[in-house]
């Protein structure tokens, strides 16, 4: 009994420098900014999203019918891509026209955008839809620059449709979409406006860490879980491709000289709906440009009803493509900044809880590689480690037929049945512990994905998760402690009697010590990485 207090005593000891170790490395790890809540708020003057200038009367939804013509668009490198115009019929020449840019992922001309861009035209705009190019946008590359060169010639073919008025032809972006137009400014600096719906603002990397921190918060996610977000969103994922991530959006933004139409979902948790708005009036107003007219909607982030998240067959919010139009209308009259009767910021109360951070600097863990490559060497040592005690206890068997009676020469000889156990306990804990971490933030990502709160069962998974690192810590202490100073060449009390002492057979042969020492640094690594995904500082 004298020999387990000893061993557990120094095991408690070594567990507390062990955690300290791990505790350092966590503040290390953590990137030198937060996200923090949003400290300067937008206060409408009005509910009302209604659009006018004063002394311009414009056509109204529902003026013309429409006629679709389906065409094939000539883009960058040689290529070619479906488009639908639809053009109001019977309307006066010399109309307003809008070409409209693709927000993230796939798009055809003929699944989206046709309920807004038919209601223009029936209000006597013409209205471009193409197809989206994805031979250069994938999950890990996206091409931003010739993507401005896609749009801007589907913009050229709008402006020299029959009865448009080129100089009256601007786009309506959304928003990943957004980005792009800021990129087709840049080279076309004679769109007439630009509709900006859902924008992100800022660059890839910014707008994520604000949008992933207020999706976790909805769900009620443990504050140790949304701690990860800077860690993560720091990381640099340029050996993965990734590298839209770090797109400058600020370098583009004071491209943005044409009059504006701003227009967020206030159900939105995915955009900085105020901090967005507020900055694209300061950029605008950097350049000259005070004509910019913000809309906010009790909508999602495709401007519909019914649901926060982007699901099918939802309706969209019944004055926007009313709004627009006006808008449109009013500007290619010749509405400017000081022409409008109707607030620049109106519609639903907006409320952003958190900021976009201004900086997202890495901490000591730089790259998404370096995680990658500590997770590689964890699986690798635990293999190699489980594989040498399978030889082990098959060299036992053979050295029992060979030799019976004989002990002493093989690792399961070696130890005690104690000893088997922590080593046992060890093998077995890095792969549940690791599995167990890899399924809970799989139920994290369904829950923030579906928007779900499920804050009681994700608290309790966090606390199970971080119990279970902890007594990995333990464990591995208590294994270092029994077999490298009870049970191996080193004593902690060398004046301790005969009796007291494990027996010469059962104590650590050196010929083993480097199947413990792989096990021990397979541990460390995994605790490492539960350590960087907070799982043992904060």
């Amino acid at each position: 009994m004298q020999h387990f207090w000893k061993q557990f005593a120094w095991t408690l000891v070594a567990s507390t420098v062990t955690l300290a170790f791990f505790l350092g490395v966590s503040a290390l790890m953590m990137p030198p900014w937060r996200i923090e809540p949003l400290s300067a708020h937008i206060t409408v003057s009005t509910s009302d999203t209604a659009i006018a200038a004063d002394g311009i009367t414009t056509p109204q939804e529902g003026t013309y019918k429409v006629k679709e013509s389906k065409i094939r668009l000539r883009i960058s490198g040689g290529r070619t891509v479906d488009a639908i115009v639809r053009e109001p019929i019977g309307a006066p020449k010399g109309r307003p026209a809008c070409s409209f840019v693709h927000g993230a992922g796939t798009g055809k001309a003929s699944e989206v955008y046709g309920d807004i861009a038919g209601a223009m035209a029936s209000a006597g705009i013409t209205t471009l839809v193409q197809d989206k190019r994805l031979d250069n946008y994938t999950p890990l590359s996206r091409d931003y620059l010739s993507n401005a060169e896609d749009y801007l010639a589907g913009l050229d073919a709008l402006r020299a449709w029959p009865g448009v008025d080129a100089a009256k032809a601007g786009i309506y972006a959304e928003s990943e979409g957004t980005w792009i137009a800021t990129l087709m400014a840049d080279r076309d600096k004679d769109i007439a406006f630009a509709i900006l719906t859902s924008a992100p603002v800022f660059s890839p990397r910014q707008q994520m860490a604000m949008a992933a921190t207020q999706y976790l918060n909805i769900i009620g996610a443990p504050s140790g879980v949304i701690g990860i977000i800077p860690k993560l969103i720091s990381l640099d994922f340029a050996p993965f491709g990734l590298n839209y991530a770090d797109f400058d959006a600020a370098a583009y933004r004071h491209n943005l000289t044409m009059p504006l139409l701003v227009n967020y979902g206030t159900r939105d948790p995915s955009m900085p709906c105020e901090q967005g708005a507020q900055q694209l009036i300061r950029d605008a107003h950097d350049v000259g440009n005070e004509n910019v007219t913000v809309r906010y909607y009790p909508t999602n982030h495709q401007m519909r009803t019914g649901s926060s998240l982007s699901l099918p067959g939802l309706q969209l919010e019944k004055h926007y493509t009313h709004n627009l139009e006006d808008w449109v209308n009013a500007v290619a009259a010749g509405a400017t900044a000081t022409d409008w009767t109707t607030p620049p910021i109106a519609g639903a109360q907006p409320f952003q809880e958190f900021a976009v951070p201004a900086s997202v600097r890495p901490g000591c863990i730089h790259s998404l590689l370096e995680v990658l490559v500590v997770a590689l060497l964890v699986v690798l040592l635990w293999l190699i480690v489980v594989i040498c005690c399978l030889i082990t206890f098959l060299r036992r068997h053979h050295c029992d037929a060979e030799s019976p009676g004989r002990k002493g020469h093989t690792l399961v000889h070696r130890y005690t049945a104690q000893s088997r156990a922590l080593i046992i306990g060890n093998i077995i804990l890095t792969p549940t512990l690791t599995c167990g971490f890899l399924a809970y933030f799989a139920f994290v990502a369904r829950a923030a994905l579906k928007l779900e709160d499920d804050a009681a069962t994700l608290e309790a998974g966090w606390v199970a998760l971080r119990i279970g690192a902890f007594i990995a810590i333990a464990m591995l202490c208590w294994l270092w402690i029994r077999l490298y100073f009870f049970y191996g060449p080193g004593e902690l009390d060398p004046r301790d009697a005969d009796h007291d002492l494990p027996r010469k057979e059962y104590r650590m042969a050196r010929g083993h010590s480097w199947i413990i020492g792989m096990l021990s640094v397979c541990v460390l690594l995994a605790l490492a990485l539960a350590d960087f995904f907070g799982l043992i500082g904060s």
